[in-house]
């Protein structure tokens, strides 16, 4: 990825993170930020029922229009966000979404990107692009057939189709998503060695089971996607290949701590965002696809009731539903999306950069 003048030259003694690199910020504007990225469910809807996914699950009386999503952008990056992660249910499905992306390239300065299944054609691929599409990230757990429900093969299909086409159209950061359960453990790394020898970043996470709402309710036979205990040690073979691989050049975008997380984490599922006694922001702030401010990618919860993110706009509410996270996500079980415990590091990052002696004139 193309470095900036930022931040991330004074980031490279701690963590090594390739989001870094595409963070437009100085130190000096770091003083006042409390959170960096947002994460936003532009739907809940979905052409796809895949097996490890239920955020369908979750019926909204009413969604937020084009309109006041480009309205919730710019409160955004009024508050400090300097990254966007748009995400669904499937956000192509909505026709307004290259407004969304024309306004975020040409009004604001925050970076962005848009996860999407890739069911979608060359006509709304041309309009994405020529919108000002810089980064996208696609799901592609495996290469061709597996043990897998058609849902998921077809997403894997489409997927690395989609990065193909948009690496032939000049989209300059391209990721694929690679979800490790039960049904592709043995086949996770020559997925991650293939896409990386194509130019095309890795990102991977373990299924999440469990946890979140209304994710107990299955109602399809998933159990064969579970990690368990016994996967363990597949799981430390992984993790080692893929910090060694990351360490020789391969594109991977978790960091190493994340990565020897896996095989304990990615079984338990049991890191969390917040200890009980230290008061910190959210990783990332996530937007729900009727405006609500959620506890995290996983749960609505508590302050998703309370708060929509049209009322960020006023500071005082802002630093309360801050607060009012932090006692909510302290008791939380845990989970492990590599997106929130990176973002966690990030915030890490950015605590031990403001509490560096001398850092502003570094």
């Amino acid at each position: 990825m193309v470095k900036h003048s930022g931040i991330s030259k004074y980031t490279s003694q701690y963590i090594p993170d390739a989001l870094w690199d595409i963070f437009n910020i100085t130190p000096e504007e770091l003083k006042g930020l409390s959170v960096l990225e947002s994460s936003v469910y532009l739907t809940r809807e979905c052409n796809l029922k895949c097996q490890y996914c239920k955020i369908i699950k979750t019926e909204l009386p009413k969604e937020l229009t084009i309109e006041e999503w480009i309205e919730a952008m710019d409160i955004l990056e009024d508050i400090g966000i300097k990254f966007v992660n748009i995400a669904g249910g499937e956000p192509t499905v909505l026709d307004g979404l290259p407004r969304i992306i024309k306004h975020l390239s040409t009004n604001t300065k925050m970076d962005f990107s848009i996860v999407s299944n890739s069911l979608f054609g060359a006509k709304k691929a041309e309009d994405l692009v020529d919108a000002g599409l810089k980064a996208y990230i696609a799901s592609v757990d495996v290469l061709g057939g597996g043990d897998m429900k058609v849902h998921d093969l077809r997403k894997s299909s489409a997927g690395l189709k989609m990065l193909v086409k948009l690496k032939e159209m000049g989209v300059p950061y391209l990721c694929a998503n690679i979800v490790i359960s039960a049904t592709n453990i043995d086949n996770v790394m020559d997925v991650v060695k293939f896409l990386s020898d194509e130019g095309i970043w890795v990102n991977i996470c373990p299924i999440i089971w469990g946890k979140g709402d209304k994710w107990d309710e299955i109602d399809i036979e998933d159990e064969r996607y579970r990690l368990g205990p016994e996967h363990t040690d597949k799981l430390k073979a992984i993790a080692s290949e893929l910090i060694e691989i990351k360490r020789g050049g391969a594109l991977i975008l978790p960091t190493e701590p994340y990565l020897e997380g896996l095989p304990s984490h990615g079984v338990l599922l049991d890191w969390r965002c917040c200890t009980e006694k230290i008061e910190t922001p959210p990783p990332r702030l996530t937007i729900d696809a009727d405006g609500s401010m959620m506890s995290c990618i996983n749960m609505r919860g508590d302050v998703a009731e309370k708060y929509k993110i049209f009322d960020m706009r006023n500071k005082d509410t802002y630093n309360k539903f801050l607060r009012d996270w932090w006692a909510e996500a302290k008791s939380c079980d845990g989970c492990y999306w590599s997106t929130m415990a990176m973002a966690s590091e990030r915030q890490d990052m950015l605590t031990q950069l403001k509490n560096k002696p001398g850092w502003l004139e570094s």
